[in-house]
C-alpha cells in the first residue's frame, strides 16, 4: 500500500521505487520501500503523508512506519543555536539534529566539525523526527515544522566522500 501510495506523487520517479521485503516471520513483516525524487524535482513530504492517509493507512491495521530516512543536497546555515539545511529553490528548511541511537551518535559531531573546518557539505542523510509509529496515530497530524533531520550521515565536496560514524 504505501509503495502505491508513493507512486502517485507527481514528483517521484516511479522508476525508482523497490519494495524490499524481510521475511522475518512469514506472516505480514516489514520492509523497505525506496524512492528517489525525478529529476528537478522535490518531494513534498506533506503530500507524501497525505497520499499514505489515503490509502486508509490511518485507521484498522496494527502496521506503522519505523522511520523515514531522507538525503537532502542543499546549503547548510550554522547558527547560534542550531545549524539549517536550506534547500534551493524550495521554502523548506530542516533543522540538522543530534540522532539519539547509539550507532549514529557521532555523525552529528561530524557533521559540525567538518562545517568548522570549512568543508563544503553537499548533502545531509537521517532520519525525519516525527515520522515513525503505527499508521493510525502517526497520520492523524502532519509532523511538525520545521522538519529535523536526525543525521545518519553526510557527503562533502572534498574527495566526494561519505563521512559516516
Amino acid at each position: 500500500m504505501a509503495r502505491e501510495a508513493t507512486a502517485r506523487l507527481y514528483d517521484v520517479d516511479a522508476d525508482t521505487i523497490a519494495f524490499k521485503r524481510f521475511n522475518k516471520t512469514g506472516k505480514y513483516d516489514i520492509g523497505t520501500v525506496t524512492f528517489r525524487a525525478k529529476p528537478g524535482k522535490l518531494i513534498d513530504l506533506d503530500k507524501l503523508h497525505e497520499s499514505v492517509w489515503a490509502t486508509r493507512l490511518s485507521g484498522g491495521t496494527s502496521s506503522g512506519l519505523v522511520s523515514l530516512e531522507v538525503t537532502v543536497a542543499g546549503t547548510i546555515v550554522v547558527g547560534e543555536k542550531e545549524s539549517t539545511l536550506k534547500v534551493a529553490g524550495a521554502e523548506p528548511e530542516f533543522v540538522l539534529a543530534q540522532n539519539p541511537e547509539a550507532d549514529f551518535k557521532n555523525a552529528f559531531d561530524e557533521l559540525r566539525a567538518a562545517l568548522a573546518r570549512g568543508e563544503k557539505v553537499t548533502s545531509v542523510s537521517g532520519r525525519l523526527d516525527g515520522w515513525s509509529g503505527r499508521w493510525p496515530e502517526m497520520l492523524k497530524k502532519l509532523p511538525a515544522k520545521p522538519r529535523r533531520i536526525l543525521v545518519t550521515r553526510f557527503e562533502v565536496m572534498k574527495n566526494s566522500e561519505t563521512k559516516t560514524p
